[in-house]
């Protein structure tokens, strides 16, 4: 009998309508109540839309009004789905695909890709693929109809690394828009923060997983990732100082009682400034081991009372009338 582990979430943002994507499209069945150690069991998973079939219109709307964000595939299925979300992602921006599908898939395929590049430890294809990647973002990030909504609807909030780094870089993207940057700049700012905490994969999962406190040595351990960071991107001339400075500065404060170094004000690059700010609040509004994810506003409060002192004012207000109008839409 098939459990939780044979079937991936997809979605529904991803799917577009009148599209055949050749994956058989399945539903939880949520157990009005789980017997203790028989969840696996207990979740069903039901066909929702055949392979052969297109979704409709009608079909998005009403799992949507449903509050339905969600899919399932067969774990077997997965390369057919990255397939087709790659050939979403890199539609071009004047593609009649619309902008929530692109946001949907380019996340997706950032996540997957990330995941590669992580597991593998190889700097080399992580730069490469983050430099893909950061331009793509930009591309739907600069688009004209683009809204901060169609990137907040698709995230995903987890724990790993290579989904936080996924989040930061498109929060990276979207305050470098509302701070004027370029296109190019977007691009390389997200491009940083995809490579922001490449030094979290010098330490083991049992820590950056732990689901209690951590105790003093391992949170020293914690603490070394943006000096191992910096020594992975230093010697490499495809890095420009302000995507190094992300990877080194984003947990600097200005008081100077941040880490690695304690840097102060100035010393600090703009860019580990900026990587500070949407850093924290990912962490903050995303799934931990010891916690559940802190709402939006909530989490504005927790970043405002250290305004000044851990965050650049400027910065932080850039970032919080973004997630303000997110929150009103």
């Amino acid at each position: 009998m098939p459990t939780k582990s044979d079937y991936v979430p997809i979605s529904v943002a991803t799917l577009l309508p009148t599209e055949v994507v050749g994956l058989d499209l399945f539903q939880q069945e949520v157990p009005g109540k789980l017997q203790a150690g028989h969840q696996e069991v207990l979740e069903k998973y039901n066909l929702y839309r055949a392979s052969e079939y297109p979704l409709t219109i009608d079909d998005l709307d009403r799992l949507r009004g449903r509050g339905v964000h969600r899919l399932y595939i067969s774990k077997s299925s997965q390369p057919t789905y990255q397939k087709y979300l790659r050939k979403l992602a890199t539609s071009a921006a004047n593609s009649s695909i619309p902008l929530t599908a692109r946001a949907g898939a380019l996340n997706e395929v950032v996540r997957d890709v990330l995941q590669s590049a992580f597991t593998r430890d190889n700097a080399d294809q992580t730069i490469s693929a983050a430099e893909k990647l950061g331009s793509l973002t930009a591309d739907i990030i600069t688009s004209d109809e683009f809204a901060t909504s169609d990137l907040f609807d698709v995230l995903h909030h987890d724990y790993a690394t290579f989904t936080h780094s996924a989040n930061v870089a498109f929060y990276c993207g979207m305050l470098g828009a509302e701070l004027g940057f370029s296109k190019e700049d977007i691009q390389a700012v997200t491009t940083g923060g995809l490579l922001h905490d490449l030094g979290k994969l010098e330490i083991g999962e049992e820590i950056l997983c732990k689901p209690g406190r951590l105790d003093e040595s391992e949170f020293r351990r914690i603490k070394m990732h943006p000096l191992l960071g910096f020594r992975k991107l230093a010697h490499r001339t495809d890095i420009s100082e302000a995507q190094l400075m992300m990877a080194y500065q984003h947990h600097e404060r200005l008081d100077g009682t941040g880490y690695p170094v304690g840097q102060k004000e100035d010393c600090i690059h703009p860019w580990a400034k900026l990587c500070s700010v949407v850093d924290v609040f990912e962490a903050l509004t995303s799934q931990r081991p010891y916690r559940s994810p802190m709402p939006h506003r909530k989490a504005i409060e927790v970043l405002q009372r250290d305004s000044g002192i851990a965050f650049d004012p400027e910065i932080l207000q850039c970032w919080i009338a973004i997630i303000q109008r997110n929150l009103e839409t």
